[in-house]
């Protein structure tokens, strides 16, 4: 009798038990759903509320992300963290040292730049983005600028590299040092344009890390943010349709912008109202690549495109995401 007294006063304190458990953590999965709405999203500093993520878009681009630049709000991702060769869109950290170092007062817009045989050299290998610099004529910082940001210009970059740093070698540690103090963890620069180490011919470096210049789209985007929040007048340059060099005494050659998205550009289905930048890309390696910047209605969106298949085929993916993004907050 005694025994069965001692298991029913066991039972007894066991159910106080659970219902003390019970009241103690039956608010919680209520607290666990309020605290998920913002979230870091696969180890962004990026915020997401995951009910405005856009979905099946079907892109074609390898990599890609879609950030609203006013509030960093992460609305489209794809392998955002994949470290990939960037081409040509590394030319944005080019810019930021370059407007770095006017803004500190060690170079200014009408200084004379001279063209090194490396500048040279690039500037005119047929099928590299280019103004064709003349070695025997100097440039001002402005014209190397504007080369650089609105045709991709290679060697233009390349001589703005050297003028900031003495060599492209040096430009190149300013670049990586850069990269980890503004947070971007997937990236690795190598040189000033994002060309292949193998494209640089004798020119080419020994002993790199990568042959390429790698960065990840959630990189890419947080290295445009950082651009244009710290130098915002580059959307005056990155927008411009065109740019007229007049190579010293010789007649004027008129170079284009690379992005077709620019409403001035009039490209039938590419060019998107609103778009005033940022740079596109373009290697074997790397595929087509395009940092796009939109701005409507007072809201300005970021777009990231890498490794996709055609010139077209970056475009028509970011005007998916645009498309997508303007449509959701109708």
């Amino acid at each position: 009798m005694k025994t069965f007294k001692y298991i029913l006063i066991l039972l007894f304190l066991l159910l106080i038990a659970g219902f003390i458990t019970l009241s103690l953590h039956g608010g919680q999965p209520e607290n666990q759903e309020e605290q998920s709405e913002t979230i870091i999203y696969q180890d962004s500093s990026f915020q997401v509320d995951e009910e405005v993520l856009l979905s099946n878009l079907n892109l074609e681009a390898e990599s890609a992300l879609l950030i609203n630049a006013d509030n960093q709000q992460l609305l489209y991702e794809k392998n955002i963290n994949r470290s990939l060769p960037v081409a040509s869109m590394s030319k944005m950290m080019t810019e930021y040292l370059v407007l770095e170092a006017i803004n500190n007062g060690n170079l200014t817009w009408e200084q004379q730049i001279p063209i090194s045989d490396y500048a040279s050299a690039i500037s005119n290998t047929p099928g590299f983005s280019s103004i064709l610099l003349k070695k025997e004529l100097t440039y001002t910082v402005e014209e190397l600028f504007h080369a650089t940001a609105i045709h991709s210009a290679n060697g233009a970059a390349i001589a703005l590299a050297e003028a900031v740093a003495g060599s492209e070698k040096e430009f190149v540690q300013l670049m990586n040092q850069t990269a980890e103090r503004i947070g971007l963890e997937k990236s690795t620069f190598v040189n000033s344009t994002g060309l292949s180490n193998s494209d640089l011919g004798s020119y080419s470096y020994a002993n790199l890390p990568s042959p390429d210049n790698m960065m990840s789209v959630k990189d890419v985007a947080s290295l445009a943010l950082e651009l244009l929040n710290t130098y915002p007048e580059i959307l005056h340059i990155s927008s411009m349709p065109s740019q007229t060099v007049t190579h010293g005494s010789q007649d004027a050659i008129t170079y284009y912008n690379t992005n077709s998205m620019l409403p001035e550009m009039n490209e039938e289905n590419i060019s998107y109202s609103g778009v005033d930048g940022l740079k596109t890309g373009y290697t074997d390696v790397a595929g087509y690549c395009f940092t796009g910047t939109v701005q409507q209605g007072g809201t300005r969106y970021v777009s990231v495109i890498m490794g996709a298949g055609t010139e077209n085929a970056r475009f028509s993916d970011t005007k998916k995401l645009y498309d997508a993004a303007f449509n959701s907050v109708d």
